[in-house]
């Protein structure tokens, strides 16, 4: 099972606190308190492109509901938006928004932090694109999955290199915001 380490934000009291978390989202180690409201479950949406609306507007996303066993919602949300839709969900058109290929560098897929109402999402292992409408697909089910908390205002996708992800110009403009 995997396991990798998740900063969790508690922006009402001001503090960061580190715990371990394996690919289902399940707490293996933690202080009390957070494993004690990991145990509950919580409704969260994830934002997946859904056809035929996603083939002419590559913004397009709708949200599904799942539900998290885990105090890192946000962290959970993520997992699930890479994991993409389930059986049901892809008849009902859900596709999935992103693919990773190759070793994580890393440990596991990504890692996520928020800071000042800003939500930097650094995925580990390289995010494979087919194009503009496909990236513009990934972006927004990301965006619209993390902007749901009400302590992140904006997001920062960094690929495996730290550089903003799908920037070409290679300045970097998503991080002089």
């Amino acid at each position: 099972m995997l396991k990798f380490p998740l900063v969790l934000n508690l922006s009402l009291l001001g503090l960061a606190t580190i715990a371990t978390f394996n690919l289902a989202g399940t707490p293996t180690s933690a202080a009390p308190q957070l494993e004690a409201a990991a145990t509950r479950s919580q409704p969260v949406q994830v934002f997946l492109p859904k056809k035929p609306g996603s083939q002419q507007d590559f913004s397009y996303v709708e949200p599904v509901w799942r539900q998290a066993q885990t105090a890192s919602v946000a962290q959970f949300a993520i997992a699930q938006v890479i994991a993409g839709p389930t059986r049901q969900e892809q008849q009902r058109g859900f596709t999935a928004p992103i693919t990773l290929r190759g070793t994580s560098n890393c440990g596991r897929d990504f890692t996520l932090a928020v800071v000042s109402n800003v939500a930097r999402l650094q995925f580990c292992r390289q995010v494979l694109s087919s194009g503009v409408g496909d990236d513009a697909r990934m972006t927004s089910a990301l965006k619209a999955t993390l902007k749901q908390f009400p302590t992140i205002r904006s997001v920062v996708l960094l690929d495996q290199n730290g550089n903003c992800l799908g920037d070409l110009s290679g300045d970097n403009r998503c991080l002089r915001r």
